[in-house]
């Protein structure tokens, strides 16, 4: 079997790399945009501002699993070629 071309080698390097830093970005915006909603959510008196820092957590948690799961994935996909 050949060897892989370094170019294609780099490649992956540089992905999985990308990936890498996309996760630990999305981890720390995602604890960082959390913790404001829960800070927020605790001081405000109108329920419908509660309920809104809430529904806005949730978000904000899902959005955070869908960008470290998509800058995960592409490493996975990297070393399988």
């Amino acid at each position: 079997m050949a060897a892989t071309p370094q170019v294609i080698s780099d490649m992956q390097t540089l992905l999985t790399n990308a990936g890498h830093w996309i996760a630990g970005i999305a981890t720390a915006g995602g604890g960082t945009l959390l913790g404001y909603h829960a800070l927020s959510r605790n001081f405000v008196e109108d329920p419908q501002m509660v309920a809104h820092h809430t529904a806005s957590m949730r978000k904000v948690v899902v959005g955070t699993v869908i960008v470290i799961a998509a800058g995960l994935i592409v490493p996975i996909f990297t070393h399988q070629f």
